[in-house]
């Protein structure tokens, strides 16, 4: 019998009292007759409506077994859910090893009701933080919680591989049941290897580095070989000849004198940045500070992920069909990246902070 609210069955009933036909009650209720009469004759004949929980299909899991199976999953000791069955089961605490997807389902069940709700996620699992690494957030989150980010640049190098050639990839794809996403994806994928930086006024043209696909190094290793990454001399220039003039350019835009270059803990950055600074400061040019203690694995307090992640799927989208195109695409994408999205992301800074320090320093959403 279809289990209805207490208050439709009552009207159902009443309805019939009215118009003792149970098709013309159904109709107005819009269930079938058998249902009408089903209540009409439970109302005669025990005086109520009240719904009795039927005896049902015995569980497969226990409460305790399922609460185990709970416990057993996220313990991270076993590969998937047969394992955590045959393991409740050499417990004695199950007849037989259930299915896996029986065991899923009951432990979601479980999970849920003891309101601790679980999931099961697949994928590329994130850098976990070291206890270190937490207090390291930590601390440089309150100590610029109160920052005047306006006056920041957030620099970054980004490698962005030739992932797709020839192919538009989008974000979503509407395909007919049984279909799936396909595009063409090469083993060895080309490679733009690029700095660049995000201000609230505006984005820096971008730099390609060593490690680009096509470009030619100018600059050696400490073995004295030409060099396959960035290295102290190539970051200076990157310094010299891009991100301190374009945030000159951008801040002066503003009538900003005095603002704060921000960059990740790169050993190569290290070594270059101070002398570049100094002799930047030295000569006139402006006054730039260094964000101190930019925390080590934390490209969740950095907005310009955000920024790069915008500029991949417009190139993903666009289906270049050459390296050349590829190239050309991605430095076009970059430099019109919307006014908006820079401000929107340059804006969230103190939030991102924030939430690092309720978080105790831990990874935020």
């Amino acid at each position: 019998m279809v289990v209805a609210s207490r208050s439709t069955r009552q009207a159902i009933v009443l309805a019939y009292e009215k118009c003792p036909v149970y098709a013309k009650v159904a109709k107005r209720f819009n269930v079938d007759w058998r249902v009408v009469k089903g209540w009409v004759c439970r109302f005669k004949e025990m005086g109520n409506l009240d719904v009795e929980a039927g005896s049902g299909r015995k569980p497969k899991l226990s409460r305790a077994a399922a609460s185990k199976a709970v416990q057993l999953l996220l313990s991270g000791e076993f590969d998937n859910c047969h394992q955590v069955a045959v393991e409740l089961h050499q417990q004695g605490l199950t007849s037989t090893v259930v299915h896996g997807s029986t065991l899923a389902r009951h432990a979601k069940a479980q999970a849920a009701a003891e309101g601790s709700p679980i999931v099961a996620k697949a994928g590329k699992p994130v850098k976990a933080l070291s206890p270190q690494n937490a207090v390291q957030r930590l601390a440089f989150c309150n100590a610029n919680k109160r920052r005047n980010w306006g006056t920041v640049m957030i620099t970054d190098r980004k490698k962005f591989l030739f992932t797709y050639p020839g192919s538009s990839v989008r974000q979503v794809q509407w395909l007919k049941k049984g279909q799936q996403r396909t595009a063409y994806r090469p083993n060895n994928p080309m490679v733009v290897n690029m700095y660049a930086g995000i201000t609230k006024y505006g984005v820096t043209k971008a730099h390609l580095v060593t490690g680009t696909s096509k470009h030619k190094t100018n600059y050696m290793n400490m073995k004295g070989q030409p060099a396959r990454n960035i290295t102290s001399a190539e970051y200076e220039d990157v310094l010299t000849r891009t991100l301190l003039p374009e945030g000159k350019r951008l801040f002066s835009s503003a009538g900003i004198s005095k603002w704060v270059l921000q960059q990740d803990n790169d050993p190569t950055h290290r070594r270059a940045t101070s002398k570049v600074l100094q002799a930047w400061n030295s000569s006139n040019k402006g006054q730039v500070d260094l964000l101190a203690a930019w925390p080590p694995n934390s490209p969740d307090l950095s907005p310009i992920e955000n920024a790069w992640a915008y500029v991949q799927r417009k190139v993903n989208a666009a289906g270049c069909h050459n390296f050349e195109e590829f190239q050309q695409t991605l430095l076009r994408e970059w430099s019109e990246l919307p006014r908006s999205l820079i401000d929107s992301l340059m804006r969230s800074m103190p939030s991102r902070c924030a939430e690092c320090i309720a978080k105790g320093g831990l990874k935020t959403h």
